[in-house]
């Protein structure tokens, strides 16, 4: 497992009482995060500060957890940030003794002073992460903690197609605990609902797509299912796709994909999303193949806008 993750503040901050607290619209590697943590701790609460995702709603169906729909002002002890690199990804985050963050994302910020932070932008999940610090902790990983954490690493990496040889290190360890892989798949893989469905063909529907040079770029519009919508354009044959939505409060989305094929040749989406966050304001994080914009405007304005920056970085690939 390599270097400890748990320092004696850590330590100390989970003998106190536990607010699991997961980002907006959660979905399977975070929400799979907080379960299996709540599983083999007594001491701890779920919060779904806005919303899981329909996939994340899947996890949740397989266990008896009861999730809070809101979190309190404030928590007397200790508030677990998953899969939040960014505060403003799970706010409001209610004032607590102690603020610890378990994130693999490539860039953390934004979290006030004090707060510890259990980062591994080497893990392609907040799972392996979670997975590290039970065993650390010395608790007993069950067959059912066991498949919920594998069910992160699994959509997490694309169904393993961003995995490194430590996602296949943890969930052999994962499987040898119990998990069943196929299991996962029955799970994630079942019949999706009709919206969306529908969402899916509607974002086929109102693609536009461009060529630069032997690279295409796809971009789309929906109402929501963003990150599932621009999934489905690279599959369809797009190098990167860009899917945005919005509201009528002026909120909007951005979800982003990248081909392994373009991304093994040096683009970052991660990047990209981040001067957008630098220049509208909002936050943003990912991965290079994989990232996430929240904030407010036009989301056909930030979409084009997101496009010309993927243009310009593809003109500086070697």
């Amino acid at each position: 497992m390599g270097k400890m993750l748990l320092n004696k503040k850590i330590r100390a901050a989970f003998q106190e009482e536990l607010l699991l607290l997961i980002h907006h619209h959660a979905d399977v590697d975070c929400v799979s995060s907080a379960i299996a943590l709540e599983s083999v701790l007594e001491n701890a609460t779920i919060c779904a500060s806005d919303g899981i995702s329909s996939h994340g709603q899947k996890i949740v169906s397989i266990v008896e957890s009861k999730i809070l729909e809101k979190p309190p002002e404030t928590w007397d002890g200790t508030v677990v940030a998953l899969d939040c690199p960014n505060p403003e990804h799970c706010g409001p985050v209610p004032k607590a003794k102690q603020i610890v963050v378990i994130d693999h994302h490539s860039k953390i910020e934004g979290w006030p002073k004090g707060t510890e932070i259990i980062h591994q932008p080497q893990k392609t999940s907040t799972a392996e992460i979670v997975f590290d610090v039970i065993s650390e902790l010395d608790l007993e990983i069950t067959k059912t903690c066991a498949t919920i954490l594998l069910s992160g690493i699994y959509t997490d990496t694309g169904q393993f197609r961003h995995a490194n040889n430590g996602t296949f290190n943890t969930a052999s360890k994962l499987c040898n605990a119990g998990a069943d892989p196929q299991e996962v798949i029955n799970i994630l893989d079942s019949e999706r609902p009709h919206i969306q469905k529908t969402t899916f063909l509607k974002a086929a529907q109102r693609m536009k797509w461009m060529q630069e040079g032997k690279w295409i770029i796809a971009n789309s519009i929906v109402g929501s299912f963003e990150s599932g919508s621009a999934r489905l354009l690279i599959v369809l044959g797009a190098d990167i796709a860009i899917v945005a939505s919005g509201n009528k409060k002026g909120e909007m989305r951005l979800s982003t994909r990248a081909s392994n094929r373009i991304v093994s040749n040096g683009f970052n989406l991660t990047t990209i999303l981040e001067s957008i966050s630098e220049m509208n304001g909002g936050s943003a994080g990912g991965h290079p193949g994989a990232a996430g914009y929240n904030g407010k405007g036009d989301p056909e304005a930030i979409s084009e806008i997101t496009k010309q920056k993927c243009i310009n970085a593809i003109r500086e690939l070697p």
